[in-house]
This record gives structure tokens, sequence and C-alpha cells, in this order.
């Protein structure tokens, strides 16, 4: 991943649990490159009306997650009418006013069993608070 192709920082407040025990990054494949406006667009959120420049998914239960059979998912989408209805059309739109959107989050759920639909790989690596004291490291690669 390069972190100069994201701009992660207009998404970290959007993101958390009850403690923040970990934090870190992930990394989403689907099957074509509009998974994620697809996975939307089925649940409700139009593509004529909305353009997405962002997805979320959580779970948040007492009992651990999988217990509701749904996964709690946001789409961070701009409006069509205001920015355009194409990447380019909504970049040319950020670059001649300074970059700054409102965005709206839309909320919505998904069955544990349809994310296959939509997601064809993920993966994703947190690290403890404790990595903060880190300075340099090395990682020596064991695989079983």
């Amino acid at each position: 991943m390069n972190r100069n192709d994201y701009n992660l920082g207009i998404i970290e407040s959007l993101v958390s649990t009850q403690y923040g025990d970990c934090g870190g990054y992930i990394q989403i494949d689907g099957h074509s490159g509009a998974d994620l406006f697809k996975l939307c667009e089925d649940h409700g959120i139009s593509r004529d009306k909305y353009f997405l420049i962002g997805f979320g998914c959580g779970e948040s239960t007492i009992n651990g997650i999988g217990q509701r059979d749904e996964v709690y998912c946001r789409a961070l989408v701009l409006e069509t009418s205001k920015y355009g209805d194409s990447f380019d059309k909504i970049q040319n739109h950020l670059v001649s006013n300074d970059g700054k959107v409102k965005a709206k989050q839309i909320h919505f759920t998904v069955k544990y069993r349809d994310f296959a639909k939509y997601i064809k790989r993920f993966d994703f690596m947190v690290a403890t608070k404790l990595t903060k004291h880190i300075s340099k490291i090395d990682i020596e690669d064991i695989i079983d």
C-alpha cells in the first residue's frame, strides 16, 4: 500500500471502538473495481445521487462479533449533483475548489454471508499502543 495514494487523515475520526486497544490499516479487493459501489447500491444508495469516496464497517457487541449475523456498514459519499458523477469530474471539481467538500455518511447493515459477493480479499494489520515507543523495527517472517 502506498500511503500517499490515500488521505487516511480524513477518515481517522470515523473509526473507533469502545477502548481502542489497537489501530491500523486495511486493504480490500473486490471482484471488480466497482464492488463497494455495488454493495452500497444493493443496500439503497443510488449511484446516480451519490459517488462513493469511503467505506467502513464494524460490529460492536458484548458477546463478540458474529452474534447478530450482520455487520454495520457506512458509505462516505459525495452528492453527484454538487461534485460530479465520475472520478475525473470530481477530481477536477476538487482541484478548482481547494479540495473542500461536504460529504454524507450513510449507514446500513449487511448480512455476513452476503459480504463475499462484494469482497474477494481483505488484509489488515493493527498495532498496539506500545508501538509508539519503537523508533526502528526489523521484522523476520516466520511461516508455519
